[in-house]
């Protein structure tokens, strides 16, 4: 897993913010992070990329995907293989977004970009909320995002400090995850 997170800001176009306004996000569950389409976009890469430090923009790939949520529920997404994601705030209330396992908060609003490890737990929550709750979220503004991926060369594992190190616990798409804290249950958990 790595072993630090990277942070940057980068400010939207007046179309990707359209874009993003046009993204549909009534729908779905309160709490859930819901994909609303891949896409490319030749000056939405250049842009993302220069924002990003040269050792990872390299390694920008050239798709994206709209996301949204209403806050997101702890959990993890090992469904990845051999890369790091990444999020772009594009639109939405300031928020955080949360890792409970490092005991990581970092603040989200507009033009916030942050690349993580998808295996590591996350879950996007109001400012200082110590647990996420869906009744804290039903009647908040969607938060849309681009999501972007990075592939892992050299240069990213790193700045990500990612080794092939396998001590300490290991987290997989079956890893059991408390969706209100992010605390990781054992197998004999409900």
């Amino acid at each position: 897993m790595a072993k630090a997170v990277a942070v940057a800001n980068c400010v939207a176009d007046s179309n990707t913010y359209a874009r993003a306004r046009e993204v549909p996000t009534n729908s779905g569950h309160v709490g859930k992070v819901h994909a609303a389409g891949h896409w490319q976009d030749p000056a939405v890469h250049q842009r993302l990329a220069a924002a990003l430090d040269t050792r990872l923009a390299s390694a920008l790939r050239l798709t994206f995907e709209w996301y949204y949520c209403r806050g997101a529920f702890f959990h993890n997404d090992a469904h990845y293989d051999a890369r790091l994601f990444g999020i772009w705030y594009v639109e939405g209330p300031p928020m955080q977004l949360v890792f409970p396992r490092v005991s990581l908060r970092l603040d989200i609003a507009r033009s916030s970009v942050v690349v993580f490890d998808p295996f590591e737990v996350h879950g996007v929550l109001a400012p200082g909320s110590p647990i996420y709750a869906a009744s804290d979220y039903q009647t908040v503004p969607a938060s849309v995002f681009v999501g972007f991926e990075l592939d892992i060369s050299a240069d990213v594992a790193d700045a990500f400090d990612i080794d092939n190190d396998l001590s300490g616990q290991m987290i997989s798409s079956k890893t059991r995850v408390d969706p209100a804290s992010g605390a990781i249950r054992s197998s004999s958990s409900d």
